[in-house]
């Protein structure tokens, strides 16, 4: 199993004038130490995907803090913006939302210090903590950023968290904020690709630069392989037993925020394939044991407690089989076409993003998303991370479970958490809600 007994081996103070982007050294000395201990204290054929992840996101991770000592340009973004945009530039892409959850995953109350100083700076309790911890960090002069960028999508707390960024400092840095429609038909489509195509040329124009397009095609060329394989991933989670661990679901929310367009994504899905192709051949479960109850899961899985997943599927014998990220409703692109056709293809897959799709929209997409993949997987039931910030989700959350239940007849359990801070809700607590669900509806 995986505990939390990683520690820092890295002091804040003594990085601070290294470079311009302090918690992605942290995080990759966390990174570095997490690989360093499942090396010496896991057997060779355990966490195998845990193991790629750490091994393919290192080298991510150190190639945007190379950029940063170089003096390139920082520029930090909503996960919801694609990344891939960013290989046609000289800069080093900061994630805002994915950083303090990663870090909240690998040490332990690692970024609690910076949802505290936010905190304490006057930010409200009940916003999203993965932009908190970012903001905490930026207060603390962790960060220098040059720009920032997001969708006006997902949520009410980007669209106030980034203008706060932006303004927290004596510089005002610039902040592009491409307008993401809430409707999914054609004019919406042309719509935001006209505007991401705006704010490709104001990130150029921010830097001194020029977008370069056939860079981006050859990134989104590694995308195009990745849904892909991600199919074939998904595609062996229908199998019984599920061939792949439930932590697959948090680590692949980390490695498409943190290399998008590149060849270690690509590379991480591609061992994830072979593990689990090799499992359905030999008819194993991951965690090993039976697999009793097969968990659809709505909303984000924990990051606070990587170790959740491994009690989840051992010590429970259940299995997620898909969370709010994992599941892509969206095709591949055409690369070898002009700019605008590529770009347009781009603003198709971004505006049905995992999360942006379901929570920028009507909660349609929610509610028919989930009870698809709640009958195409064969789930059991369903578990609801009802995260503190993300209000407009909240909504829908007794909606879907009636939807589960009048048209699948399987149950629904609820928990109010916050998915990057184990303080609101404590993992014993969660723990003891799913224990009790499973003893009184399921067994």
């Amino acid at each position: 199993m995986v505990s939390k007994i990683l520690k820092l081996k890295v002091n804040e103070r003594e990085i601070l004038n290294s470079n311009r982007i302090i918690p992605y050294e942290m995080l990759y000395e966390a990174v570095v130490t997490a690989e360093e201990l499942t090396a010496l204290g896991v057997p060779e054929n355990e966490l195998l995907i845990l193991k790629s992840f750490l091994r393919n996101i290192k080298p991510a991770l150190k190639r945007t803090i190379v950029k940063a000592q170089k003096g390139f340009p920082v520029i930090a973004h909503h996960f919801a913006y694609p990344g891939e945009i960013f290989n046609a530039f000289d800069v080093a892409d900061v994630v805002v939302e994915t950083v303090p959850y990663t870090l909240s995953a690998l040490v332990p109350a690692g970024p609690e210090k910076y949802y505290d100083i936010a905190g304490s700076f006057g930010h409200p309790h009940h916003s999203c903590s993965s932009q908190k911890g970012t903001i905490g960090m930026y207060i603390d002069d962790l960060y220098e950023f040059d720009a920032l960028a997001t969708p006006t999508a997902p949520c009410d707390n980007t669209f106030a968290n980034f203008p706060l960024m932006q303004h927290l400092k004596d510089d005002n840095v610039p902040l592009i904020t491409p307008d993401m429609p809430i409707y999914r038909d054609e004019r919406a489509y042309k719509y935001f690709a006209d505007e991401l195509m705006t704010s490709i040329y104001q990130i150029g124009e921010a830097f001194g630069q020029e977008p370069d397009f056939k860079k981006l095609a050859t990134a989104m060329e590694y995308t195009n392989r990745d849904l892909e394989l991600i199919a074939e991933i998904n595609e062996l989670k229908k199998v019984k037993p599920n061939p792949i661990e439930s932590m697959y679901c948090p680590l692949l929310t980390g490695i498409a925020a943190f290399a998008p367009g590149t060849p270690e994504k690509t590379q991480f899905f591609s061992d994830v394939l072979e593990v689990g192709k090799d499992r359905v051949k030999h008819g194993e479960r991951a965690a090993g044991g039976e697999e009793k109850i097969r968990v659809m899961w709505p909303y984000m899985a924990l990051f606070f407690d990587i170790g959740f997943c491994e009690w989840f599927d051992r010590e429970m014998g259940m299995t997620m089989l898909h969370d709010i990220f994992t599941y892509p409703f969206y095709d591949k692109i055409e690369t070898n076409k002009d700019p605008e056709t590529l770009v347009e293809g781009i603003a198709r897959q971004a505006m049905n993003y995992p999360m942006v799709r379901q929570s920028s929209t009507q909660m349609d997409f929610l509610i028919d998303d989930f009870v698809y993949l709640s009958k195409e997987y064969e789930a059991d039931c369903a578990i609801f991370t009802v995260h503190l910030a993300c209000k407009q989700v909240v909504s829908a959350v007794q909606i879907l479970r009636e939807a589960l239940r009048d048209e699948l007849g399987i149950p629904m359990l609820s928990i109010d958490v916050d998915a990057g801070d184990g303080r609101v809700t404590s993992i014993e607590t969660i723990k003891s809600k799913i224990t009790n669900f499973v003893e009184t509806l399921l067994i």
